[in-house]
C-alpha cells in the first residue's frame, strides 16, 4: 500500500441521527514516518464499539474527549509495526492500541495514557482479531463486569442485556461458567433469541421487542434477578429493576438505547433499589488494566477447555468501518463485531 487512508471526522451528529458515511470525509495522505522514539502501526483489525457515539458528542468528556471535526476518527486495533525508531518496538511486532480508522498510525510511547491502554501482542490468538474480541477486551468487560461491579456468586439467576453482542454473549457464557444457576439473555429478535439458546447454551432468551417483554421477565425470574449485567439502559433497564430479587446487583456496562442528552429515559424505577436491598454499580474496563492479564489467562484455559465459544461478526474493508459502527446501533450483529482493515 502506497497511501494512508483515512476517515475523518466531518460533522458531529444530531440527536438520534445514524452514524453513517455522511459523518466523515474518506481521504488519502502520506504514510506516516517515525521520529526518534516513535512507531509506525499497519492496521489489521478495528474493533467497533457504542463508545464510538461518544467520541462524536461535543462536550462529552466523561471517558474521552470528543474527536475535533477535521481529525482521524478514533478507534481501538491491532496492527502490525512496520517502521520503527524506538528500541522496544520491533519491526513486525503485534501492537494493541488506539489506531484510528486508518492505515498506518504514528505511535509515540508517552505519557499514562498510552501505558495504562497499549501493548504489544507476544502470543497471538488466531486469528488475531480475537485479541480484541472474545479472549480479549469484549471478554475482559464481561469478566470483570460480572466478577467485580456485579459480585457474581454461584447459585445467580442472572439477566444479560445485549445478549447477541460482542461483550454480552462473553458475559453470558461466563456467568455459566462462574456457577450460575440460570443464564437469561435479552436480544431484539428470535433468531438472536434462538442462537443464545442453542450456540452459545444460555438456559433461555427473551425478545425484549415484543409487547410481553415485561410478562415473559416475571414468567422466566419468578423469584427475581440476582443479578443483571446492562449494557442498554433506557426502557429496557426501566422494565428490569422491577424484577430483581433480594439484595441483587446491577452491573452498568453501557447505556446504548440512549443518547448522551437523554437524562430523562431512567433508571425511573430506581426505587425498587430500595426495596430490594439491591446495588447498582457502574465500571469501565480499563479500570482493570493492570489485571488484564489475569482475566485473559482464564479466557483462554476456558476457551482451551471447551467452555467458551468464540464468535465474531466481520466486516470487510476500511471503507465499510461507519457501517460496521452503525450495525452495534441497528442490532445486525451477531457476538463481537470486527472489522478487517488488512490480511
Amino acid at each position: 500500500m502506497t497511501v494512508n487512508r483515512q476517515w475523518l471526522v466531518k460533522r458531529y451528529p444530531a440527536q438520534d441521527e445514524p452514524l453513517s458515511n455522511g459523518l466523515f470525509d474518506w481521504t488519502e495522505s502520506e504514510i506516516p514516518v517515525p521520529a526518534s522514539g516513535e512507531f509506525v502501526v499497519q492496521t489489521l483489525y478495528l474493533a467497533p464499539g457504542p463508545a464510538m457515539r461518544g467520541y462524536l458528542e461535543p462536550g462529552h468528556s466523561h471517558f474521552f474527549s470528543p474527536v475535533p471535526v477535521g481529525e482521524v476518527m478514533r478507534g481501538r486495533g491491532i496492527g502490525r509495526i512496520v517502521a520503527s525508531e524506538h528500541p522496544d518496538y520491533a519491526i513486525g511486532e503485534l501492537f494493541l492500541g488506539s489506531l484510528g480508522w486508518q492505515d498506518y498510525s504514528k505511535q509515540i510511547p508517552r505519557g499514562k495514557e498510552f501505558v495504562f491502554s497499549t501493548k504489544k501482542i507476544t502470543k497471538p490468538t488466531d486469528p488475531v482479531s480475537l485479541e480484541l474480541g472474545i479472549l480479549g477486551q469484549s471478554g475482559v468487560t464481561a469478566y470483570f463486569g460480572l466478577t467485580e461491579a456485579g459480585n457474581i456468586q454461584t447459585g445467580d439467576k442472572v439477566l444479560i442485556s445485549a445478549a447477541a453482542g460482542g461483550v454480552g454473549s462473553a458475559a453470558g457464557q461466563i456467568a455459566r461458567i462462574k456457577g450460575a444457576y440460570k443464564v437469561v439473555g435479552l436480544a431484539g429478535s428470535d433468531a438472536k433469541c434462538r442462537w443464545l439458546v442453542e450456540e452459545l447454551g444460555f438456559d433461555a432468551a427473551v425478545n425484549y421487542k415484543l409487547d410481553d417483554f415485561d410478562a415473559q421477565l416475571a414468567k422466566t425470574f419468578p423469584d427475581g434477578i440476582d443479578l443483571f449485567f446492562d449494557s442498554v439502559g433506557g426502557e429496557v433497564l426501566n422494565t428490569v429493576l422491577p424484577h430483581i430479587a433480594q439484595n441483587a446487583r446491577v452491573a452498568l456496562c453501557g447505556f446504548i438505547a440512549t443518547d448522551y442528552d437523554d437524562t430523562d429515559k431512567g433508571p425511573i424505577n430506581y426505587r425498587h433499589l430500595l426495596y430490594k436491598r439491591a446495588s447498582m454499580q457502574g465500571f469501565i474496563v480499563f479500570d482493570y488494566w493492570e489485571r488484564f492479564g489475569e482475566a485473559e489467562t482464564l479466557l483462554r484455559e476456558w476457551h482451551a477447555e471447551g467452555k467458551l465459544k468464540l464468535c465474531e461478526d466481520v466486516t470487510e474493508g476500511l471503507e465499510n468501518m461507519p457501517q460496521a459502527v452503525q450495525d452495534l446501533f441497528s442490532g445486525n450483529n451477531f457476538g463481537v463485531k470486527i472489522c478487517k482493515v488488512a490480511g
